[in-house]
């Protein structure tokens, strides 16, 4: 009897050491990140590259990271329980056993690769659990927030592009003034007054004798240099800087501009698209993340 009170104390010490020695390092909700955890995923992070790159990118991490990282895949959970798009043990495993088929693996030799990898079958199963939702939650939840524009697309292509010889077409509206009812600080406002009168409809009295003239489909032939590089520097729904042709000053609005599509244009314009909605969704996420942790009980232990 004296031996058995003995071991369940000794028994119980462990234990209450072993809670102490995994100390808690976050909270989300009611659910708890511990240094264990994290201790754990540093291990075998090259590992867990490999598998899901789209959530493992680095080749390291620090545990500030990756207790991030965690809160992340938590906060994506919750939002797509709330949607309904609950990925349960079933579906993990029918994907696992695609990944095998279309590897070429049986699950002994799976387990092999893992083994040899520092990963256990467990682990590698939550992580497949977290690359298909976080694919989810990218299509679902992310994606419909991006917005890439042909004109934002023809903009990047132009600003970077090596190519000298782009041309652009565009949809304008002239405002011009003559030179003798123009005096020094109204060419210096001429094109802010334009601005606040596109937004309020009112025009000073000093410019009532302004006229407009719609101008459609003007290419960059036949156009002066420095016009050319006004126009080529305004963005479309922009008023350009002003002008002077002849005795009167111009400034130009950009109703619409159109790059003329070249064929080095045409190969480039997919590229160009991706990349500008790689970057746009790198700060929609950053910003979805940010809201959504606002709306959690979340307390994170560690600096």
């Amino acid at each position: 009897m004296k031996h058995l009170i003995l071991t369940i104390i000794f028994l119980s010490f462990s234990q209450s050491h072993a809670k102490l020695l995994d100390k808690t390092l976050a909270i989300f909700n009611d659910q708890i990140i511990t240094l264990s955890q994290v201790n754990r995923v540093q291990e075998n992070v090259p590992s867990r590259r490999n598998i899901s790159p789209l959530i493992y990118g680095k080749t390291s991490y620090s545990k500030n990271e990756l207790i991030e990282l965690m809160l992340q895949r938590l906060l994506i959970r919750e939002k797509l329980s709330e949607i309904g798009y609950v990925r349960n043990d079933e579906q993990v495993e029918t994907e696992i056993n695609n990944i095998e088929k279309r590897l070429g693996l049986t699950r002994e030799q799976l387990l092999s690769f893992l083994k040899s990898n520092n990963m256990s079958f467990d682990e590698y199963f939550e992580i497949i659990r977290e690359t298909i939702e976080f694919n989810i939650f990218n299509g679902r939840i992310i994606r419909p927030l991006i917005s890439i524009t042909d004109q934002e697309v023809k903009n990047h292509f132009y600003k970077t592009s090596k190519d000298k010889t782009l041309s652009f077409k565009y949809t304008l509206v002239d405002f011009s003034m003559s030179q003798s009812k123009m005096n020094k600080t109204m060419l210096k406002n001429f094109p802010t007054v334009l601005e606040k009168f596109q937004l309020n409809g009112i025009l000073p009295k000093k410019y009532e004798s302004v006229e407009t003239n719609v101008l459609g489909d003007i290419t960059e032939d036949g156009l002066t240099n420095n016009l050319k590089r006004a126009l080529k520097a305004t963005d479309e729904g922009k008023f350009s800087k002003t002008i002077q042709l002849g005795d009167t000053f111009h400034v130009f609005f950009v109703k619409k501009k159109d790059l003329v599509e070249s064929e080095t244009y045409l190969r480039e314009k997919n590229k160009i698209k991706l990349e500008l909605m790689t970057t746009q969704a790198v700060k929609v996420t950053k910003l979805w993340f940010k809201r959504e942790r606002a709306k959690h009980f979340i307390k994170i232990f560690i600096k």
